[in-house]
Order: C-alpha cells, then sequence, then structure tokens
C-alpha cells in the first residue's frame, strides 16, 4: 500500500511539471502572436483588405508551417472571394461552382494566363512564381473580375469584419506591414509602416486614403450562354 501511495505521488507531481510545460508553452505562443486592427479614414474598421508581414532580416521568412490551399471559385457569375492572397510559389486552384463555362483571363500582373473551365471540369491549378498583383476577368461574362495579390513572405492575412487579422506566431524582428487593396488610392494601392513586432499590446493602423468604388459583379443585360464556346 506505501508502495502505492509514493507512486500516486510520484505521478501527480509528473502531471503538475507536464501541465506547468504546456502553459509555458501556450503562453510563449500567444505572447509571439500580433493581432493588427485596420481603420478607414472615418475610424471605422475597413474589412477585406490584405496585410502582409515583410521581416527586414530574410533568415525570419523561414517558416515551420504550411500555407493553406488557395481557391478562387466562379460562383453565381463572379469571382469568389473576390480579393485572394497567397504566397510566391503557390498553387492556386480556380474552382467553377456555375452550370456555365467561364473563360478566366489575367487582365495585368507578373502571371499571364486564359483558359476555359467548363462545367463539368473540377478545377485548374495555376503556380505562381513571381510577387506582384494579379487582375483577372471572364472573357464571356465581362462584368466579372477578381484580384489575387501574391507576396514574398508567409505572414499574411485578410482582413475580417472588424478590421482584425491575427498572427499567431511571429520571430522578432522590425517588419514592414503592408496594407492593400486594389481599390485603395494610393501608390501600389497600399499604405506601408516599419514596425517592431510582437509588440505586446494590439496594433492599429489607419488608412491614409479613401478608395475607389468596387465595381459590382453583376451584368445590366443577362443573356443565354452560347452553346459550343
Amino acid at each position: 500500500m506505501a508502495v502505492l501511495c509514493v507512486s500516486g505521488a510520484k505521478l501527480k507531481s509528473s502531471f503538475r511539471i507536464l501541465l506547468a510545460s504546456v502553459i509555458a508553452l501556450l503562453f510563449t505562443l500567444s505572447a509571439n502572436a500580433q493581432q493588427i486592427t485596420v481603420l478607414n479614414q472615418q475610424g471605422q474598421p475597413a474589412a477585406d483588405l490584405v496585410v502582409y508581414l515583410q521581416p527586414h532580416h530574410d533568415a525570419n521568412l523561414v517558416v515551420d508551417f504550411v500555407p493553406a490551399k488557395a481557391e478562387v471559385h466562379q460562383k453565381d457569375k463572379q469571382f469568389s472571394p473576390y480579393i485572394t492572397v497567397v504566397q510566391k510559389g503557390q498553387e492556386v486552384a480556380f474552382v467553377n461552382q456555375d452550370d456555365i463555362t467561364h473563360h478566366i483571363y489575367s487582365a495585368l500582373g507578373p502571371k499571364r494566363f486564359s483558359f476555359k473551365l467548363r462545367n463539368e471540369q473540377a478545377q485548374e491549378l495555376i503556380l505562381f512564381e513571381k510577387a506582384g498583383h494579379v487582375s483577372m476577368g471572364c472573357n464571356i461574362h465581362d462584368w466579372m473580375s477578381g484580384h489575387l495579390l501574391v507576396v514574398d513572405t508567409p505572414f499574411y492575412a485578410i482582413t475580417d469584419s472588424q478590421g482584425q487579422v491575427v498572427f499567431d506566431s511571429l520571430p522578432e524582428d522590425d517588419f514592414t506591414v503592408q496594407v492593400w487593396h486594389p481599390q485603395l488610392k494610393l501608390t501600389d494601392n497600399q499604405q506601408s509602416q516599419t514596425f517592431h513586432l510582437p509588440q505586446e499590446q494590439p496594433l492599429t493602423i489607419t488608412l491614409e486614403a479613401e478608395f475607389d468604388s468596387i465595381p459590382k459583379q453583376q451584368s445590366l443585360d443577362e443573356f443565354e450562354f452560347l452553346e459550343g464556346y
């Protein structure tokens, strides 16, 4: 019985050590997290903007996580999402969810492509090897527009409805924080600032310019799709 008591005490001690280690690890990870909020000129949350961070030391571009799979859907004769961001060297899947054919093309940017995506075709994979802004359209439905930003960093996100993004784990470094939107009325459609990150408190960035109007992805005159295109 005495031996069992000693074993139980050792077990409790080992559990406390393990629990303390887990808490310490979680604290370390949370300490490296950085929340960024983007506000427009009126002080309101700015949703659907790309925020990407460029570390000043190239060694901090090497990370141990894999970027999420990126997909651009054609649904209800629209690009969905309107804005997509990926890391250089990543593939993007173009997925047609409509029951008609789309003819997707790049209007400008470092990657030029043009392909038909028929309703029975599952998807088309495109590799983006160079950083830059790719503007997309559809040769059949000319009101369709979408934008793809290819960045040379693993640290990127799109702001939510509260204008917020969270980078879960950042190496300590000076970062150039870039905020981008295709309709942001600044040079290259982006605003840049440098900060030492991560910081103990959330970071708030206020935009220095307004937006051009975002084109509506809808036709004024609907027409039937021509068979055999």
